[in-house]
């Protein structure tokens, strides 16, 4: 599938549907995404500690505010 295909196919599900995003990956304090599933975030959160080895990654359940993990290198 293309990215562009994907940014398409997100963009008709945000439209027709609400969709509940209850996961967000922060970078330091800024905010990275929101996710609908505890996988995707987790993944996104493990590539933003690649990308940005010496920040502190937090992935908090939107809902809550209650940190679900933080991310490390492995």
């Amino acid at each position: 599938m293309e990215l562009t295909e994907l940014a398409n196919r997100r963009g008709r599900l945000r439209k027709n549907e609400t969709v509940s995003l209850p996961y967000k990956v922060r970078i330091d304090s800024s905010r990275r995404g929101a996710f609908a599933d505890l996988r995707d975030a987790i993944a996104s959160a493990r590539i933003a500690k690649q990308e940005h080895p010496s920040a502190l990654i937090s992935l908090t359940d939107r809902a809550t505010g209650q940190l679900v993990i933080e991310v490390d290198l492995v």
